[in-house]
């Protein structure tokens, strides 16, 4: 039994979202996200260990779809020090007992280099002993390790900025201190945090770096599409017509990653699957990349966008392992956000480009949130509604688990809200003043189930099908319903089942009549079941679903 005891040294990132959010600018948040997916890359590796360990070989690309990469075992041929595995925001280092150099410097000389070159970024560390017998680990020192991590997260609260004083400008983009003169992007020379101009740096080679990894994966998965594309670094600049005042931030997030990646044995099959499930993102985020090209090269999008030369109408902020977080037009959101998940479900065969031999990466259920917020909403409170949107998917997820298997064959479920104007910067809030009627009734409906088994009622499917009869039938002569009633079904259903049943009884009388749809017979008869209805999601969705656009997405290859 070869059994082998090292030192580690484990890195998290902290406060990712808080970092790539903080700014108010579009371009800050894309350099802020691609500084954060390259850091142990090119400052801790690069800028750190290659020159405290000379003798070592580190490798610093972090191309996962290179298969040859998942099996390697670095600690078998190390001298003095190894990059076990980058991912999930963490970096795991082991040291030979004899190792001149000791752990603490490496911390000392990356946090040092981060304060200098990626001013605001935080890290964490935690130090402590990882045992290899035959190659597998130690699950309960990885455990020791975590634990460690978090307790130093709570205890040490590092300051990574210039402090503001109150007598020093203060920067318009983050708040901090205007300690930096010069342009970012495109603007005026002005007086800017050096955290905010590092960030903007950053925003052209994010771009470059996304559009060149895209085009290598249409390559590798022989998706013929035109590759002349470009992201957009502006809000305003993702297709919106004038008028139009909504976009959308969309969290994706996977389930039960905690449970996939325990079943892991040694640090081989921990970094194997880690990089197999970014090959599984990436692969679905391409797929749904080259739809919309197609789609736009096919005039799709001319009678509902207004697109700008080589422009997208989606901005990749995040695609990190199981995590996804990309902006794009408001009546895309649903549309977008919908075809990804169902790609993500999708099993992906074991010849597949993305070679994923293990069975539990070939599939990935996943939760989103989608928030549709006016252009000038604060973008990082937008941000975390999409995130708390993202939780309430994943609880009615849990909800509705049906499985016993050991890594359960979840569902896939999406939530959204859409805010107009100044709410309050909760959901729980947003959902108590603005989607409750009459003796607390429940006026939302969501979440809404995308992929796998689960209550019928709260299909997507469901809501899109309401949403395009509710448009249909205002237009048929005479209307199967008109637009006025459409619109006083909204103010009906926050009064009551008084009002709803009057409700009905004039639609009837009229020969006009609610949608069919299968699933909501029930809802159909009286509007409400279990104080809930799902007529006012349908209702607000019409601004924000175009089925026209559907039709043609429908039928492209």
């Amino acid at each position: 039994m070869a059994q082998k005891i090292f030192k580690a040294l484990l890195f998290d990132t902290r406060s990712i979202q808080r970092y790539i959010y903080s700014g108010n600018k579009l371009r800050t948040n894309i350099g802020a996200s691609y500084i954060v997916d390259r850091v142990f890359f090119d400052v801790l590796i690069e800028g750190v260990l290659k020159e405290m360990f000379p003798e070592e070989k580190f490798s610093s690309d972090d191309d996962a779809w290179t298969p040859a990469n998942d099996e390697a075992k670095p600690w078998d041929k190390m001298k003095s020090c190894c990059v076990a595995y980058i991912g999930g925001g963490n970096a795991l280092l082991l040291f030979d007992e004899a190792a001149k150099v000791s752990p603490v410097e490496v911390v000392k000389n990356f946090t040092r280099k981060l304060l200098l070159e990626r001013p605001g970024l935080k890290v964490g560390a935690a130090i402590g002993e990882l045992e290899l017998v035959d190659g597998k680990l130690n699950q309960e020192h990885i455990d020791v390790l975590y634990k460690k991590l978090k307790d130093n997260q709570n205890n040490i609260f590092p300051a990574v900025n210039v402090p503001y004083t109150g007598l020093t400008l203060s920067c318009e983009i983050n708040g901090e201190a205007a300690n930096f003169y010069g342009t970012i992007g495109v603007g005026e020379e002005k007086f800017y945090s050096q955290e905010t101009a590092v960030k903007a740096d950053a925003a052209d080679d994010a771009n470059n770096n996304l559009r060149a990894r895209f085009n290598q994966i249409f390559d590798l998965k022989k998706l013929d599409v035109q590759k002349d594309f470009e992201f957009p670094f502006e809000v305003e600049k993702l297709g919106q017509k004038e008028g139009n005042n909504y976009f959308a931030i969309v969290h994706v997030d996977g389930n039960n990653m905690g449970v996939k990646f325990r079943t892991c044995q040694s640090l081989s099959e921990r970094r194997k699957l880690s990089r197999e499930i970014r090959r599984k993102t990436e692969g679905a985020f391409a797929e749904l990349l080259a739809k919309i090209i197609s789609m736009k090269t096919a005039g799709g999008f001319k009678n509902v966008l207004d697109l700008k030369g080589k422009f997208l109408p989606i901005r990749p902020l995040i695609i990190g392992g199981d995590d996804v977080t990309f902006l794009c037009p408001a009546n895309m959101a649903i549309l977008f956000t919908k075809t990804l998940m169902e790609n993500l479900d999708a099993d992906t065969p074991e010849d597949a480009p993305e070679h994923l031999t293990e069975k539990i990466s070939r599939h990935m259920d996943s939760c989103a949130g989608i928030a549709i917020i006016p252009t000038k909403y604060p973008f990082f409170r937008g941000y975390k509604l999409a995130e708390q949107l993202c939780d309430s998917a994943k609880k009615s997820m849990r909800e509705q688990a049906l499985s016993t298997e050991e890594i359960p064959r979840g569902s896939s479920w999406l939530d959204f809200a859409i805010l107009h104007g100044e709410q309050p910067p909760t959901l729980e809030q947003i959902r108590s003043t603005q989607y409750r009627g009459a003796r607390g009734k429940n006026l939302h409906f969501g979440a809404y189930l995308v992929c796998g088994e689960g209550d019928s009622a709260h299909k997507l499917d469901n809501l899109l099908s309401c949403t395009k009869q509710f448009w249909e039938g205002k237009k048929k002569n005479p209307p199967i319903m008109a637009n006025n009633k459409i619109k006083e079904l909204r103010g009906v259903l926050q009064r009551g089942e008084d009002d709803a049943q009057k409700f009905l009884r004039q639609l009837e009388k009229q020969n006009q009549a609610l949608p069919t749809v299968p699933d909501w017979e029930v809802f159909k008869k009286k509007l409400w079941h279990n104080s809930t209805t799902p007529y006012v999601d349908a209702i607000e969705l019409m601004d924000f679903y175009v089925e026209e656009v559907n039709q043609i997405w429908q039928n492209l290859t």
